[in-house]
This record gives structure tokens, C-alpha cells and sequence, in this order.
């Protein structure tokens, strides 16, 4: 298989979010070394619970999707890409993220919003249609792993059109911190709750978008370049 990118929002690496998200995920987004050690030791009190829960989004490292992953179509060049992003970026405003807390799904725990601002699915659907162009059509076993059988019509619509079911209508924002979600684990989610309420006092903000890069799909997501919104200069 072929490298992916991928269009991101991680926060600044010195920010509250930032040593939160490292702190669970027990990574940052350029160093993925860590997560995959299950004798370091962690704050969370069960050391394998932990490593379980974190496998699949240490993985992507911490972040709220906007571009899902693609391969590139050919014809197209990561060169173009990164140059694409930085454009992108320029006159875009920083967006609050009041209310940002974590949250409890049928899927996952993350950090997410009872109701997110207005502007974050403004910004995400203006990046997911510029940057389809870039994006390789999903091949027939991508697809198999979305299970089409499980979406909504809208959601597999999106699927085929952008290669993401959870964009346009049905994108919401969230920085997924477990794997699939076992509801009758309350520690784990009391711990990420207790957690963020000590280590984010400041009200994080949106102020950058990062493209990363996963050599294949074995490999872990890193960063190769991030852009703060032109404004934030």
C-alpha cells in the first residue's frame, strides 16, 4: 500500500491541550515511540487497561479530523499539497473551542462539544471539497472496513463522494481519545474527565491546520507541517 496524508487540527505543542493529549495518548504528533511500550509507566492506574484503550487513536495521534486520510491521486504532488494548505490557512480566523470537553459516544470517548461552533463545519467542509482533488478514490476493501451497512444514507453518500462518511451535514468535531467504546468502562472515562479538568484550565483554541503523513497503514500518523491561521501572526 502507498502513503496516506492527512489534514489535521492539532493544538500548539506547548498548549494546555497539547500536554493533555500527550499525557492520554502518551505521544506527540512528530514522536510515536512511546505509545507502543506497555512497561512505561502512565498515570492512569491499570497500565494494560490503558495501553487498550489508546492503541487505535495513538495510532492517528491527537487530533480532530478535517481531511480524512487519502492517498494521493496520481498526478498530484505532496509539494502541491503542503503549498495548497499554507494558502488555505491564510485570512482564517482563529475559532474558540468553548465547551470543549470529554464525551462519551456509542463509538468512542473524545473531546467534543454538546454543540460545536458554527465556524468549525464552515472551515471543515471548505477544506474537505478544496483538497478532493488530492484525494485517490477509496478502493473496494476501504470501503469493506467503513461497513457501509452501518451508516446512513447521507453518511455512505459522503463515503463515495469525499471518501469519508463523517463530512459536510454529518461532520462533527472530535479528538478521539479510546478505541471502541465499552460503556461499562466509567473508570476510564472518569479518568480522561478528572484529567482534563486539572491539566486545561484556558480555553483551547483553533488556530492551525497540520498535514500528516503515514509511510503505510501499519505505521503510526506524524506531523510534516502545520500553519497557524494568518491572522494569529
Amino acid at each position: 500500500m502507498t502513503a496516506r496524508y492527512a489534514i489535521y487540527f492539532t493544538p500548539d505543542d506547548n498548549s494546555e491541550l497539547a500536554a493533555y493529549g500527550a499525557t492520554v495518548l502518551r505521544r506527540t504528533p512528530v514522536d510515536a515511540s512511546d505509545w507502543l511500550n506497555p512497561d512505561l509507566p502512565v498515570s492512569f492506574p491499570t497500565t494494560s487497561a490503558w495501553h487498550e484503550q489508546i492503541k487505535k487513536p495513538a495510532h492517528y495521534g491527537f487530533h480532530a479530523t478535517i481531511k480524512a486520510p487519502f492517498e494521493l491521486v496520481q498526478g498530484q504532488s505532496a509539494d502541491k499539497l503542503i503549498t495548497d494548505l499554507e494558502a488555505f490557512c491564510q485570512n482564517r480566523t482563529p475559532i474558540m473551542l468553548d465547551g470543549l470537553m470529554p464525551v462519551r459516544s456509542s463509538r468512542y470517548d473524545a473531546l467534543a462539544f454538546k454543540q460545536q461552533p458554527e465556524e468549525i463545519p464552515i472551515l471543515a467542509s471548505d477544506c474537505v471539497t478544496q483538497f478532493e482533488v488530492y484525494r485517490a478514490p477509496l478502493t473496494a476493501a476501504d470501503i469493506e472496513r467503513r461497513d457501509p451497512a452501518s451508516l446512513t444514507e447521507s453518511e455512505v453518500n459522503n463515503m463515495h463522494r469525499y471518501g469519508y462518511p463523517y463530512v459536510l451535514n454529518d461532520f462533527n468535531f472530535h479528538m478521539t481519545l479510546s478505541g471502541q467504546n465499552n460503556r461499562d468502562d466509567n473508570a476510564w472515562f472518569t479518568w480522561l474527565r478528572d484529567l482534563y479538568k486539572v491539566m486545561v484550565k484556558e480555553t483551547p483554541v483553533m488556530d492551525r491546520l497540520c498535514i500528516f503523513y503515514q509511510i503505510d497503514r501499519h505505521s503510526p500518523f506524524t506531523r510534516v507541517e502545520e500553519f497557524k491561521f494568518s491572522s494569529c501572526y
